[in-house]
């Protein structure tokens, strides 16, 4: 069961960190004005663990769990968005598993 946990993990992982990429990408070249409010995240700040970056990851992470980045009307955005939201959940659901593989 642990490995399984750590495969589910290390896959959410992934689809988190391409389909946050793509988003990113997306956001910047169909709708500037979006990413402009979002102060313009690279990956790389999204995943570094620097102070400077803290407020950064809260506005990106707030807006695409609050659901706001589904009234874009792009449907691209929006596939991206709930791929990003999916592996997210998957990422949770995989580090449950380990722990309660863990406890037994």
């Amino acid at each position: 069961m642990a490995g399984v946990a750590v495969v589910i993990i290390l896959a959410a992982m992934a689809g988190s960190w391409l389909s946050r990429g793509l988003l990113l990408r997306v956001l910047r070249s169909r709708h500037a004005h979006v990413f402009a409010e979002l102060g313009q995240p690279s990956t790389r700040q999204l995943a570094s663990v620097h102070p400077r970056h803290g407020n950064l990851q809260i506005l990106f992470w707030t807006y695409l769990w609050s659901g706001r980045v589904f009234g874009i009307g792009d449907r691209l955005v929006s596939a991206l968005a709930l791929v990003a939201l999916l592996a997210d959940a998957a990422l949770a659901a995989g580090v449950v598993a380990l722990l309660w593989s863990a406890g037994r």
